[in-house]
């Protein structure tokens, strides 16, 4: 897929403004689980599935901010809840200095005029029982913007601006493709003249050939326009083309944010460089370059991890400063002490050593913690720490998991764990204990990984 060229490091961003049109401050939107009147009656607790949680970024007028992250991360619910397309939990959204959520009568109906969205899936998003014309029109209907004579004249070139013929104006949206149906939804966003789009995944049920003319035609019609956009996409070539500052999101937290170009040529954060290293190069140069994978799966959003939400797949986790250890085998071990801790292991499964009256004869202990241990670990460790493994696997087989998991907690608990990094508002903030000061006493470096 190829767009128009991407920004260079000497482009300005396409601002008129150094103010923020939409200002976002500890944003955070729950969805509850268990929270019916039936669970209440039974006792059961509401748990909390934190689909975004303390979101903070401005977007200035006339720029487009781009808004990554793997699936599930939080960034569609972040664009709805920015919109107010859904209440948020918690949080402030200021949009041209106003609060979005305190607006009441006239002064929402307004913003509803201002602020527009453009769907993922152009088929959904369309009434299928509306001709292409009823539906570019709607909106002036709803908000009663022009004389209704005129409205139709309004559709004809709204529809025409966005490629489209005006002799479809009575067909249906399924007699249409995949790119001309965005290309209605990206017509009846603009029919009230908005200064501010939210684009979530315009593209990505989009035929690959269909993708760079719709990115073209968004990037004419901003410069045209004058539009603000916030750009929700997983696709990093997307991002790169088109947008002038990039904000990072990991299972509900904003991790890092920064100019396109610099965040591009210089990640900051482990994730954001996983998620760069996975673009694929259209070089012939790189297609033997080694990459290396995030390991793990997405922590669920029900129980997010502790500290850093990336510290349970991030490559660079910090030990403690005292203790010198490889971070593969530093790895290994936490993630040990993570199936201890959460009663991840069947000792019942190990057959020789079954536990008579839930205890392991003493003399069979050692043999115990050693089949143990080959199944949760499929590496050999330093002596030092092998013993400190082997110590904490030996509670086991008293089924202690409590004092278990407080050894090597003792021992290998990191930073990263403890405290939750802050974003920071420099230009280029990360979320990252190996750029802040609490990394930094655990012995790392501030301004550069170690």
């Amino acid at each position: 897929m190829s767009t128009d060229t991407p920004r260079s490091d000497t482009d300005e961003p396409r601002t008129e403004t150094d103010q923020p049109l939409v200002r976002v401050a500890g944003l955070e939107k729950y969805f509850w689980e268990n929270d019916s009147i039936v669970d209440r009656l039974l006792g059961d607790d509401p748990v909390a599935v934190r689909a975004v949680d303390d979101v903070s970024f401005d977007i200035r007028e006339g720029e487009t901010l781009g808004l990554v992250g793997e699936s599930g991360c939080g960034k569609s619910t972040t664009g709805e809840t920015l919109l107010r397309l859904q209440e948020p939990t918690d949080g402030r959204v200021e949009f041209d200095g106003q609060n979005v959520y305190e607006l009441r009568g006239a002064s929402l109906t307004e913003f509803r005029q201002r602020a527009q969205v453009v769907f993922q899936d152009p088929f959904s998003s369309l009434d299928p029982r509306m001709t292409i014309g009823e539906v570019v029109q709607q909106p002036l209907d709803i908000h009663d913007v022009g004389a209704p004579g005129e409205r139709p004249e309004r559709v004809r070139e709204l529809l025409e601006r966005v490629g489209l013929s005006v002799d479809q104006l009575d067909r249906y949206p399924h007699e249409f493709s995949g790119g001309q149906r965005q290309r209605i939804a990206i017509a009846r966003a603009l029919a009230l003249e908005p200064e501010f789009i939210v684009l979530d995944e315009p593209t990505s049920a989009l035929d690959v050939s269909v993708q760079a003319q719709v990115l073209n035609l968004l990037a004419d019609l901003q410069e045209e326009f004058d539009l603000t956009y916030l750009l929700i996409s997983h696709n990093l070539s997307v991002i790169r083309h088109i947008c002038d500052r990039v904000a990072v999101m990991y299972l509900g937290e904003i991790v890092e944010i920064g100019p396109a170009d610099v965040l591009f040529a210089d990640p900051k954060h482990p994730y954001t460089e996983a998620l760069l290293e996975s673009v694929p190069r259209a070089s012939t140069e790189e297609r033997n370059r080694e990459r290396e994978t995030l390991s793990g799966d997405v922590p669920s959003p029900r129980n997010p991890p502790s500290g850093c939400r990336f510290r349970t797949r991030c490559p660079m986790v910090i030990p403690p400063d005292d203790l010198e250890i490889d971070q593969a085998d530093y790895r290994a071990i936490m993630n040990v002490r993570e199936r201890i801790e959460g009663r991840d292991v069947s000792l019942e499964s190990i057959d020789e050593f079954d536990p008579d009256d839930g205890e392991v004869p003493a003399g069979d202990v050692p043999g115990f913690v050693a089949a143990v241990k080959a199944r949760l670990l499929d590496r050999e460790l330093p002596p030092r720490h092998d013993e400190v493994l082997e110590d904490a696997l030996a509670e086991l087989a008293d089924a202690d998991w409590d004092e278990a998991g407080r050894r090597l907690r003792e021992t290998y608990e990191s930073v990263c764990e403890r405290n939750r990094p802050a974003l920071g508002d420099d230009d280029h903030p990360v979320a990252c204990h190996l750029f802040d000061e609490e990394g930094a006493g655990d012995g790392v470096e501030t301004s550069r990984r170690p």
